[in-house]
């Protein structure tokens, strides 16, 4: 009897049937399932001594908005830095990526053979690029000030330099800011008129011992006084001691006379550099500004005058705080700022504290009634409100860089803004302006290395705070957009940083710890 042959569909069955059996007669079991992702997320927030953290996680699909992984995602959080998402997305939806700031010269009479007859007006607004990293120094950045005017034809002026910074409030830190931090760079305060990220480099140099040092500061350049005088910014008594010794340097602020103050020692053939928050930002500017017109060729005979107080008269019928739109008033030269996008670059990325201050203040000058923090932060909630959908309730504003621990928000917050923003059509930019896993001058330069180029995040740290949110492009190529927020844990931010990276690494689809 012929027998069939075996089709091809009843052979694989067979070999199918043996591989099971043989299988079970070896004791061989099949691979474990792999874990989903939310169990192996819980897994992070709960693991020793994390599980004492409290944690604010939400993970949502950035194309769909599908909701992947959430841990009290309503809850409002203390960001510390991740509060500049906020800011900064609404400046880039009221403003508009290519607004640039105008630092402009004004007079009521036109130049004669390079003479101005009369008062040369700086209306300032805030401009925060007048220095690094956009210039090579403060100085080169009011050069640049200072040839629009040469290239204006004017060689003197016969009257004096008015700054006026009225259109801004002359606060200077936000009240629940710590004393502390007032002398540091991340403490750096702003103004209508400001320069060098509000800084303040002094350096110091041991000579002979005995004698004095050398002390130089940068921006240089004097201040004025109450009456008009200028005054020297620094004013320093450092001994130089023998060399190899243990010289010690103090630095104080004296907020009456606006000066800083450098005492103390330091061995011979040593140099120091103090960074410092300069604290009376506007004097500061001011007095460089007319240093480096002195420079340019261009004599002011008058004298500076700072005008602080909205409503001064000035000359014909203009007044303080309105000159642009005053009809007598014209256009002498000036500068304008890079625009507005690469500004945001230049606080998310290193995340820059000062230029976020001076951005807030400039969404309530150009959209409400002042340069001030309530201002800006009152047309940034209405644009969160329409645009985004993120009610008043869901976020206390307090500053704008987050270095207040009196500001809340929450992981959904967060993440709708983020979302919004990659529905802009500056969203690209705006995700490329975040820190990099890996990339050198970002917050994340030591961080998530290996995710190069597929992890663009915002960090935030203050004490007992660390947080991190932005997009990671997982391993199919798919983008999540997150948010990871803890407050309160009482453990080293470094263990911290730690975990919230692995969980970023789990969203990219591999972990660190592999």
């Amino acid at each position: 009897m012929r027998r069939r042959p075996v089709r091809p569909l009843v052979l694989l069955l067979s070999t199918l049937s043996l591989a099971q059996t043989g299988c079970a007669a070896t004791g061989a079991a099949p691979g474990p399932a792999p874990i989903p992702l939310p169990e192996r997320l819980d897994a992070l927030l709960t693991e020793p001594p994390f599980d004492r953290v409290h944690w604010g996680v939400l993970v949502v699909d950035g194309a769909s908005g599908r909701e992947v992984f959430s841990h009290n995602p309503d809850l409002l959080f203390i960001p510390a830095s991740n509060m500049k998402i906020p800011v900064t997305a609404a400046a880039l939806g009221l403003l508009g990526p290519e607004y640039r700031w105008q630092t402009t010269f004004y007079s009521h009479t036109l130049p004669d053979r390079g003479i101005l007859e009369g008062d040369l007006y700086l209306p300032a607004h805030g401009d925060p690029t007048l220095g690094q990293p956009f210039h090579d120094s403060s100085s080169d950045a009011l050069a640049a000030l200072a040839d629009s005017l040469v290239a204006a034809g004017i060689r003197e002026v016969r009257g004096r330099l008015v700054v006026d910074v009225s259109a801004w409030d002359s606060t200077t830190v936000p009240e629940s800011w710590m004393i502390e931090d007032l002398d540091g760079r991340f403490g750096a305060t702003g103004g209508a008129f400001s320069i060098e990220r509000g800084e303040l480099e002094i350096r110091v140099r041991g000579t002979g011992a005995g004698e004095p040092a050398v002390v130089e500061w940068s921006p240089r350049g004097p201040i004025p006084g109450a009456d008009g005088s200028l005054q020297p910014f620094v004013r320093h008594d450092v001994r130089t001691i023998a060399a190899g010794g243990e010289g010690q340097i103090r630095t104080s602020f004296l907020p009456e006379s606006s000066h800083w103050v450098v005492e103390g020692t330091i061995a011979s053939g040593d140099e120091r550099t103090i960074t410092r928050s300069g604290r009376a930002p506007v004097r500061l500017a001011t007095g460089v500004i007319l240093r480096v017109l002195s420079e340019r060729g261009i004599e002011v005979s008058g004298g500076v005058e700072i005008l602080w107080e909205r409503e001064e008269p000035i000359e014909t019928a203009c007044a303080s705080g309105r000159i642009p739109s005053c009809a007598e008033m014209i256009r002498i030269a000036g500068l304008a700022s890079p625009p507005l996008v690469e500004v945001v670059a230049a606080i998310l990325g290193p995340s820059q504290n000062w230029i976020a201050e001076q951005l807030v203040r400039t969404l309530g000058s150009e959209l409400g009634r002042e340069g001030s923090w309530s201002e800006g932060f009152a047309v940034s909630e209405v644009y969160l409100d329409t645009a985004v959908g993120i009610g008043p309730e869901e976020v206390h504003w307090e500053d704008g860089s987050g270095m207040s621990n009196h500001n809340l928000i929450s992981p959904r917050a967060l993440v709708s803004i983020l979302r919004h923003a990659r529905s802009r059509p500056w969203g690209s930019a705006f995700r490329s302006g975040m820190a990099q896993g890996g990339l050198q001058g970002t917050t994340l330069s030591s961080r998530l290395e290996s995710f190069g180029g597929r992890v663009f995040a915002k960090t935030g740290t203050l004490s007992h705070v660390d947080a991190l949110s932005g997009y990671v492009v997982g391993a199919t190529g798919r983008e999540l957009i997150f948010s990871i927020l803890t407050n309160g844990s009482n453990l080293p931010a470094s263990s911290v940083r730690a975990q919230a990276d692995r969980i970023v690494a789990e969203l990219a689809g591999r972990s660190v710890r592999e």
